[in-house]
Parts: structure tokens; sequence; C-alpha cells
């Protein structure tokens, strides 16, 4: 039975609340989560790298010296890859590394991504958020009461809130997602995952 910690809007635990089997409590599918996380760092990447080859690099391209004569080997351009400031041979070229994940493979990634972190009792539930103005100081005392300061943190809600996005972010091991836009990389990359109780539901209503 998958279980999370419930805690009052100030951050105090309450007690232990049972979660939705259908999320929480299924097989965790390595192979779905390691494409997941292959998949989202891929399309993270630019892919504008680039370097010159002995055509771009800067120079005449002359002959270094002359054919013959010089007891060295032969050479035909001083932009060729061999001699300082000549161009990079086989250098990497700007390309795209986006790729795609069926939604039976992403949905199936995204509740195992839930269930390794229930299964691994880092799951809590919030009644609410008490953030009565953006002040980080106000998160950081809800999060330190609830015994969560030091680990990298995902916030889950069911809406923005512009007071409670303010306060986050100057906490580098804070994020605020919304419950339509986590994702399985964001779940494993957080040691601790806190849903409120409004995100909880509307996570069950919506992603099953």
């Amino acid at each position: 039975m998958a279980k999370a910690k419930l805690h009052a809007a100030d951050g105090a635990y309450k007690q232990d609340l049972e979660l939705p089997a259908s999320h929480f409590e299924q097989e965790v599918n390595e192979p779905a989560l390691f494409q997941a996380t292959y998949v989202y760092l891929g399309n993270q990447r630019q892919g504008t790298h680039k370097t010159k080859n002995r055509s771009e690099v800067s120079g005449g391209g002359r002959k270094p010296h002359k054919q013959k004569g010089t007891g060295g080997a032969r050479q035909g351009s001083n932009t060729a890859p061999q001699f300082a400031r000549g161009g990079k041979a086989h250098g990497p070229l700007p390309h795209k590394y986006t790729k795609a994940l069926s939604q039976k493979m992403k949905q199936k990634a995204f509740i195992s991504a839930l269930s390794l972190k229930a299964r691994e009792n880092q799951v809590h539930v919030f009644e609410g958020v008490g953030i009565t103005a953006p002040k980080t100081a106000q998160l950081s005392g809800i999060l330190k009461k609830a015994e969560l300061a030091g680990t990298r943190k995902l916030l889950v809600v069911d809406q923005a809130d512009a007071n409670l996005l303010l306060a986050a972010r100057n906490l580098r091991d804070t994020s605020v997602e919304r419950v339509q836009d986590i994702h399985a990389y964001g779940l494993m990359n957080a040691d601790s995952v806190i849903f409120t109780a409004s995100a909880l539901k509307a996570l069950v209503e919506t992603r099953g």
C-alpha cells in the first residue's frame, strides 16, 4: 500500500495518507524510465556545436614549404588539420538530437516514476501551501518545518500561483510545476515530490 506524509499548509506533519494505487502502486518499468530520460535530455540539447574544417579556417591555404629537399613529409596546405591553427578533421556539425516517445511509453514511464517515488517514501502531500506573499523566507520556513530542507524538491500544483512561483525561484533546489507539465525525468530528478491536495486530485482525474 503506497503512502505519503500529509502536511498542513504550514508544513507540520499530520498523518500518513494512502495514495491512489492506480498511479503510485504499479510495476516500475526501468526500460521505459531509461527511454523517457534519454529522450528528454536529448531534446534539451541545442545541437549548435560546430568546428571549422580546413576550408573554413582563416588563412590562404598556401603550401608550407617546397615539395622536395626539406627532409620532411610532403605538405600541401597550411590549413590542414595537422598544423597549428589548421582546420579540425571530422569535427562536430550542427544537427538535431530531437527524438519522439510514444504516448503509451511516455505514460508507462510517468506511472513508473510515480510508483518508484512512492516506494522510496519520497512523496509528500500538502493540504495547501501557506504562502501569503511572494517571500522566499516563507516558503523556506514551510519546507524546513516539513523536514524537506536540503533536498531537491519538485512542488506540484494544480494551478499556477504567482506568490508561490516568486517565492520558489530563489531556492536553487526547489522547482514548481503544474500537474499537466510534470514528466518522468522531472520526477526522477527530485529527491522529494510534493503534491498539494488539489494537485493530487487533478493528477488522478486528468492523467490516468
